[in-house]
Parts: C-alpha cells; structure tokens; sequence
C-alpha cells in the first residue's frame, strides 16, 4: 500500500532530465520517486536512509515471523496472560521477595 502524498510517478524522460532535482527531492522529502518506461514503473528512487529501514523491517520480520505465528496460536487455544494478571502477579512476586 503506497501514500499518495509521498511517491511521485514520472517518465524516464523526465527523470534523466531533472535527475539532480530528483535527488534532492528524495533527500529532502524522505519521499520516493517511481519512474516509468512504457507507462509501466520500471524503478524506484529512494534515500539510503528509507532503504535501510525497509531492509531493517524485513530482516526483523523474517526472524520473527516463527514466534508470532506462535503466538497466534496459543492466543486462539487461550494460553495467554492478561495485562491485569501479569501486574497482580508481578505485585506478588516483588512482595514475596522482600
């Protein structure tokens, strides 16, 4: 799913025209640029800084995806902590230890 207010779809011809304004932009604006050829997106400008968050949300993911699926399903066979237990039995535990 893309925000419209930060991606920018131009031709190639355009982008090889204005390609220094373009970086600029893209630094700039944190934005992305798409650009097309044929009327169908061939790339994408983005800040190294956008790419790095994106290559750092996939690894994140990808070695996390075995525990939420999990998750999951203790969360539908019921096996979970409420918040409210956990406090009364952190409250517990802090009063057993003194």
């Amino acid at each position: 799913m893309y925000i419209k207010d930060m991606i920018n779809v131009i031709p190639v011809t355009h982008a090889r025209r204005d390609l220094l304004r373009l970086v600029d932009k893209i630094d700039r604006d944190y934005t992305r640029i798409d650009i097309t050829k044929g009327g169908k997106v061939k790339a994408t400008l983005v800040s190294p800084d956008y790419l790095d968050s994106l290559e750092e949300t996939i690894y994140s993911l990808k070695y996390s995806l075995k525990d939420i699926k999990k998750a999951e399903k203790e969360i539908a066979k019921g096996k979970y902590v409420t918040l409210e237990e956990l406090r009364k039995d952190l409250k517990k535990r802090i009063k057993n230890a003194r």
